[in-house]
């Protein structure tokens, strides 16, 4: 067998963020918005001692800032932990790609939108943490800011695109994710523009100029021109011939929003009826007053400013209690004056960096309160600790560990590996759903959690594995994206493959461009204990069988050797 070796990328496992000592908390959400923890979660899930400023939460392998009801000591029985929560996005994505800018917006994930995020205590480090801040209204004397530049996006989920594809009689796609590869709007042909109206702008129109930001890509061998249009008036006029991709932007004049309203429509502009092209996202950013919408959470930015602002904010749903807003890049919390009835002011202080900010409110039926039973505890295998490595890897799954009287049949097959027999292999065991929070951030069903792994188990483990063998079926992430609500998808896809059309030689693979397996890999498809059971018994006797064989004698004849 010859292996091809490849220059590896930055060593970026996705593990970094864990400290093996210590027990995490997981829980996940599909939702953006306020979350709390109250004080009888905590206890409900043993932390209830815990003080106040040891807590650390974690999400996609970053830190997140919290906000605890006191800044220290043991929160009391009504106390709680704050932060904004959003779900998963497209970020985790980016090192699939076989180039990273086929990734046209990163909002969206082709893995599912669910987030994990990871609780634990940590009483030796500094703690990310939002303080309270002083919001004094009554001693400003700046004058209230017009307008903000805001940002509306509007990224199109209506199928996931396939992407370039060779066209040879048939159209051939290549495993790798690829430029065109994402979430769009379904096929945009000469005769059927695409039009999307968004209402509820509240532009400032003597403010300065708005500009649209779009991504698309062709899906047939044609030349094409794309046509963006704001309220009837082309903005953009940009080639996309054949299955080039493009990011485009285009600048035009506020009054084209003068109505409050964007009508936003994209043309194929082709001379061949039959031919396709998708939009992935448009972002309108435009000048803005500070109308809120009725929104009850807000997300808004503001740029670096060495006098502050005085920001009078109106049409924000705070019911009855004052609302708080987070400055997430300078950790800060200012509770915002409701002394004006329909208003919310704040007196904002210098800041040296641009502000991103969420106003949201406070009120009960606001925030998402995390309970008891949506935690569960996590103590990482220490993939370093020498004990805990192998020169065989099998990646599994407790679907395929509860054989016919009790028996574990992955474990079986572990077993048989590490005889004289099987191979003498140093065998290791790992479940894949361990993979997924270690080197995925959680992600369900990821391809960087088997990827990640056996990129770091190639650089760190003492011995380089020999071989990878996955047991559990597999599905492709569009076909399990598209059936995620079926109740058999997840008993389908046990160990994750990559990519469409499938390949495992890409988890073993370097990056998401050389499909040449490092280590090389296989896959048993197995879908129950029995099955594991079936190929183990098959595998042994065809091996004894083999080595049976090659012990036999060879006798010499006129024409050669023949084995008897």
């Amino acid at each position: 067998m010859v292996l091809y070796a490849t220059c590896s990328q930055a060593q970026v496992y996705n593990n970094e963020w864990i400290d093996y000592s210590k027990t995490y908390y997981k829980f996940k959400t599909n939702r953006t918005g306020v979350f709390r923890i109250p004080q009888t979660t905590l206890a409900g899930i043993g932390l209830g001692g815990i003080p106040a400023e040891q807590f650390k939460l974690w999400r996609n392998g970053q830190e997140i800032s919290l906000y605890t009801s006191s800044a220290t000591g043991v929160l009391p029985a009504n106390g709680f932990i704050e932060f904004w929560g959003e779900a998963n996005d497209g970020k985790p994505d980016k090192p699939l790609y076989r180039d990273p800018a086929y990734q046209q917006t990163d909002k969206t994930s082709l893995q599912t939108d669910t987030a994990n995020y990871f609780l634990t205590a940590d009483a030796a480090a500094t703690n990310k943490r939002m303080v309270d801040m002083p919001n004094n209204v009554a001693a400003n004397i700046l004058p209230a800011e017009p307008f903000f530049m805001y940002r509306y996006g509007r990224y199109f989920t209506d199928q996931i695109n396939a992407g370039f594809a060779a066209v040879i009689g048939e159209y051939v796609y290549s495993s790798s994710y690829d430029k065109g590869e994402f979430f769009s709007t379904y096929d945009i042909k000469p005769a059927t523009p695409r039009t999307d109206n968004t209402p509820s702008l509240y532009p400032y129109v003597s403010g300065p100029s708005a500009q649209l930001k779009f991504g698309a890509v062709g899906n047939a061998l044609n030349s094409r021109t794309i046509q963006a249009f704001v309220n009837s008036t082309v903005v953009k006029d940009t080639l996309t011939d054949y299955f080039n991709d493009v990011v485009a932007t285009a600048t035009f004049s506020v009054s084209l929003l003068s109505a409050g309203t964007a009508s936003v429509k994209f043309n194929n502009n082709c001379a061949t009826a039959a031919d396709r092209m998708v939009v992935s996202f448009y972002e309108l950013t435009y000048p803005r007053l500070f109308d809120f919408g009725g929104s009850s959470n807000f997300n808004f930015v503001l740029p670096a400013s060495p006098s502050g602002y005085f920001l009078q904010i109106t049409n924000f749903n705070y019911g009855t209690t004052a609302p708080v807003l987070y400055d997430h890049a300078n950790q800060q919390k200012f509770t915002g004056d409701i002394s004006t009835a329909g208003t919310v002011k704040f007196a904002l202080p210098p800041s040296a960096i641009e502000r991103k900010m969420v106003l949201v409110n406070e009120e009960a039926t606001n925030y998402v309160t995390i309970a008891t039973q949506d935690f569960k505890a996590r103590n990482f295998v220490d993939v370093n600790n020498a004990a805990n490595q192998g020169n065989y890897i099998i990646i599994s799954s407790p679907l395929l560990y509860n054989g016919t009287g009790g028996v574990n049949p992955v474990d079986q097959y572990r077993a048989y590996r590490s005889t004289v027999n099987g191979g003498g292999f140093n065998a290791k065991v790992y479940d894949i759903d361990e993979l997924v929070d270690q080197f995925a951030f959680g992600i369900k069903k990821h391809p960087l959690s088997v990827k990640n792994f056996m990129r770091f188990a190639r650089a760190k483990f003492g011995a380089a594995p020999q071989y990878v063998l996955l047991i559990g079926h597999g599905v492709a992430y569009n076909g399990y994206h598209n059936n995620i609500t079926s109740p058999i998808a997840d008993q389908l896809n046990i160990v994750p493959t990559f990519g469409w059309p499938a390949s495992d030689n890409l988890l073993s693979s370097d990056d998401g461009a050389s499909p040449v397996p490092i280590t090389p890999i296989g896959r048993l498809s197995a879908v129950s204990p029995q099955e594991v059971s079936n190929y183990l018994e098959k595998a042994i006797e065809y091996e004894a069988k083999a080595a049976r064989l090659k012990c036999f004698p060879k006798i010499s004849t006129v024409s050669g050797t023949i084995d008897v």
